[in-house]
């Protein structure tokens, strides 16, 4: 849809920046969305290596781009190098969406926590147990408790869970878990990289589990094995293309200041 749409002088540009950023689904779903409401803008996806991330950031600004969404690795970086944060992603320590003003300042926001709730819809009761302790993680955590629910964080490297547990005041669960809890979130990029059927954790620990959230999703298609698994079980499984519309819903509209097209966007992203 996108190509069929001319690109001139007047075209706003945004786009995602990420290492590496091939697989994501970020510009089909909002290429779609800017064809849906007519719109004369177009979407792109950047690798960025990490040295040159402050580098990318600037020219975005100095470019004219209303601004990029941002994934693995540079989502804790860039909150540092935003001129400007939002109380979100103040709290959170991360950004995925960084806005470029008239001045060229930047401002970077947070969309994850709220795309995922917005994505799961209502809470299981019982214990959310977020796995990793990047930035992704951290959203997922403060968006959950927030939300009400106990939340736990687990992470192959315990001290890091131990860590960010202690700063947002929740729980945290030597690894490997033990005990299923009622909502599992994959905070990992594991069944991102790597093969499909990569699992985070031990699939035994999902026996009890009521909804597994996977915030991971592959370029080519294929379901990541935690929600495959999730499936076999009989467990509401949130996959990261859910999540991806979630979250990227709320950027488009702080990118562009209107409402966003959601069916469009789940269509595209479904239909790869």
């Amino acid at each position: 849809m996108a190509a069929e749409r001319p690109i001139g002088g007047a075209t706003r540009l945004a786009g995602v920046i990420g290492w590496p950023v091939g697989h994501s689904r970020s510009p089909l779903m909002h290429n779609a969305a800017f064809a849906a409401l007519g719109m004369d803008w177009a979407y792109v996806a950047m690798p960025v290596a990490p040295e040159r991330l402050e580098a990318a950031l600037r020219g975005v600004a100095a470019l004219g781009f209303a601004g990029v969404n941002v994934t693995i690795p540079h989502k804790q970086e860039t909150a540092r190098l935003c001129d400007q944060l939002s109380a979100t992603a103040a709290r959170a320590r991360s950004v995925n969406t960084v806005l470029v003003g008239g001045d060229g300042l930047l401002r970077g926001e947070t969309t994850d926590g709220q795309g995922m709730l917005d994505a799961i819809g209502e809470l299981p009761d019982g214990v959310a147990l977020v796995l990793g302790a990047g930035g992704a993680a951290r959203a997922a955590a403060l968006a959950l408790r927030d939300a009400g629910a106990p939340v736990a964080i687990a992470a192959r490297r315990d001290q890091a869970a131990e860590a960010l547990a202690a700063e947002l005041g929740v729980d945290a669960v030597r690894w490997p878990p033990a005990s299923a809890p009622a909502l599992l979130v994959n905070a990992t990029p594991v069944g991102q990289a790597g093969a499909a059927s990569d699992l985070p954790v031990p699939e035994g620990l999902l026996d009890g589990v009521q909804v597994v959230v996977d915030l991971a999703y592959r370029g080519d298609g294929a379901v990541t094995g935690l929600v495959a698994a999730a499936r076999a079980r009989g467990i509401r499984p949130v996959d990261g293309l859910d999540v991806l519309v979630g979250q990227g819903a709320i950027a488009f509209r702080l990118l562009t200041g209107l409402p966003a097209p959601v069916e469009a966007m789940q269509a595209a992203v479904r239909r790869g």
